[in-house]
């Protein structure tokens, strides 16, 4: 539960810090948010999965 509540604290801030960095790399548009959101994503995605690794007692158990 733990996992899921600090990914999506998370995301804003990984997905503002993407943004800022990518800013050198690519013009403002629609490659560069959809870029941010897949990054963004997959970091919040790894944080949870090392969130429920580390403390399987804490982990959803969906199936």
């Amino acid at each position: 539960m733990y996992s899921l509540l600090l990914s999506t604290l998370a995301y804003p801030i990984i997905a503002w810090w993407l943004h800022r960095r990518l800013e050198d790399w690519l013009e403002p548009g629609m490659v560069r948010r959809m870029l941010v959101f897949l990054l963004a994503s997959i970091a919040c995605w790894g944080l949870a999965s090392a969130i429920d690794w580390a403390f399987p007692g804490q982990a959803l158990h969906l199936l």
